[in-house]
């Protein structure tokens, strides 16, 4: 139960990145398993001796708070004990002498409420406050439930004091951003690891600590390169070397030196011997990104080097023993090659032994909110913003509808042209909207062309030709020539129409 609540908790989170937004959805899901009237959030500054309301939801809004409680040098003594329990039930509020000066200046209904420090490291940043208008309302199973929901919580807050430009009064918060990203499902780079992408990490977990070959498989874009990198740093080989090779950007006339390395005089301009690739990555693991764009004598070579784990440099006769893992990964689809003979049998059964498919964008949306805050984080720090954009609900909810041919590599282009257009935010997403219909009239008659209904993928002009002229001829009744023809109506000549029929085999 309480994985499904953290897991629910945490998609209400961050479906959006304004801090009132975000703590009203988390609210109204909490509520069922709590009895809580509302869920406050606040800051410790102990420079300036206060604690500042940030924000509140309850039953009827949600509302970011400026609202600051001045404290006693006492108090923040207090506050900054380090073995202070992270989570607390008091079911009576006056027993609690700070929390009796503080909250009620804010909500003074409270009378029973759980408090949670959000805490990175032994730095105290601030309370998650669930309370309740009626005293003695929590019991411990209530703590146990959202003890898990500190990191989430602390990360959102994160976002916000950057929105507000308020990281200057809380540098350890700036200091574990990175932190709390991580423990919010972004394990070894990999945003979504619990979510999207959980049986793509079972199978990196189950593979990684072997030193069998891997074929990842994937759409352009998906992040085949982090995988290879999740999956090389959960393995033995972990600091060890890494080698990223793009085949497909290598030219044919340079594969044997780039990836065997040459020896001194093997060619004009060889000047002294050279490590390729492979001979790089001995020792750890080597990532062969776009491994279908090699051509058959090369396929050959890499077959040999994996049956062998030897090595041969250009010009060189001596043959080098490695120790290295390979991981490939391709767009295409091999087995339809090895039909074509594009691509070497042998080849596919040897890397294919452990292959791990990553699901395309459209179909992991749950992780689109996660991804979204990631790449506005970066646009932020890439263009050096004092301030982070905000996304506001709808316009996430359109990120969500997106189709995302591109994959996350479109994603993150896309949330960087929205930063450029609007740096101060909210950031504006319409441009991902399909096109208008366009309306033209002929004879009289509109007629509505929708580019939204064109796919990327385009067939040859001549299909498309023999479709459109066997579309025209139904609409006419098979008629060529006259008033009502296909040749009136497609507003050619008859017989350049009758030709045309001819050529490409349509019969009227």
């Amino acid at each position: 139960m309480e994985k499904t609540c953290y897991f629910e908790a945490t998609q209400r989170l961050c479906a959006s990145l304004q801090l009132e937004k975000s703590l009203e959805h988390y609210f109204h899901y909490m509520k069922q398993k709590l009895p809580i009237d509302g869920i406050f959030m606040n800051l410790f500054q102990p420079e300036q001796r206060q604690i500042q309301f940030i924000a509140h939801a309850n039953n009827e809004s949600a509302q970011a708070l400026e609202q600051c409680v001045p404290l006693t040098e006492e108090m923040c003594q207090v506050l900054s004990q380090p073995d202070r329990p992270v989570i607390r039930i008091i079911n009576h509020i006056e027993t609690d002498g700070v929390t009796f000066h503080v909250a009620p200046r804010v909500f003074p209904d409270i009378q029973s409420l759980i408090l949670m420090r959000m805490i990175c490291d032994d730095t105290h940043l601030g309370v998650v406050g669930y309370y309740s208008k009626t005293p003695n309302s929590f019991r411990a199973i209530h703590a146990d439930l959202i003890e898990s929901h500190m990191h989430p919580l602390a990360l959102i807050t994160a976002f916000n004091l950057q929105g507000r430009n308020l990281l200057a009064q809380n540098q350890q918060l700036a200091e574990q951003n990175d932190t709390l990203k991580r423990s919010l499902e972004v394990k070894n780079g990999v945003i979504g690891a619990d979510a999207g992408l959980k049986r793509v990490m079972e199978q990196v977990q189950a593979i990684a600590h072997l030193d069998t070959s891997v074929l990842i498989l994937g759409e352009t874009g998906v992040g085949k390169e982090v995988i290879a990198n999740a999956v090389h740093e959960h393995s033995t080989r972990a600091g060890k070397p890494f080698i990223k090779v793009n085949c497909g950007a290598i030219p044919d006339s340079l594969l044997d030196s780039e990836l065997f390395g040459y020896e001194k005089g093997a060619f004009t301009g060889a000047e002294q011997r050279k490590q390729g690739y492979f001979e790089q990555a001995d020792g750890g693991t080597i990532f062969l990104d776009e491994i279908g764009e090699l051509p058959l004598s090369a396929q050959v070579r890499l077959l040999r080097v994996l049956q062998n784990s030897t090595i041969t440099r250009v010009g060189g006769y001596e043959s080098i023993e490695l120790n290295i893992r390979v991981i490939a990964a391709t767009h295409r689809d091999l087995q339809h090659m090895v039909q074509d003979g594009e691509f070497r049998q042998d080849l596919w059964y040897r890397l294919a032994i452990f292959p791990i498919q990553i699901p395309p964008l459209r179909q992991r949306t749950s992780d689109i909110p996660l991804l979204a805050q990631f790449a506005v984080e970066k646009m932020t720090a890439k263009f050096n913003l004092p301030n982070l954009p905000r996304i506001h609900s709808d316009q996430l909810s359109l990120l969500s509808r997106y189709p995302w041919p591109g994959n996350v590599r479109e994603m993150m282009n896309v949330i960087e042209r929205a930063v450029i257009q609007h740096p101060e935010g909210p950031l504006d997403f319409s441009f991902l909207m399909p096109s208008e219909p366009e309306v033209v009239t002929c004879d009289n008659q509109q007629v509505i062309i929708d580019p939204s209904r064109a796919g990327d993928k385009l067939v040859p002009l001549e299909l498309m030709m023999q479709k459109y002229i066997s579309h025209a001829l139904k609409v006419c009744g098979g008629k060529v020539y006259g008033s009502g023809g296909a040749a009136e109506m497609l507003a050619v000549n008859p017989n350049t129409l009758r030709s045309k029929m001819k050529k490409l085999g349509i019969q009227a």
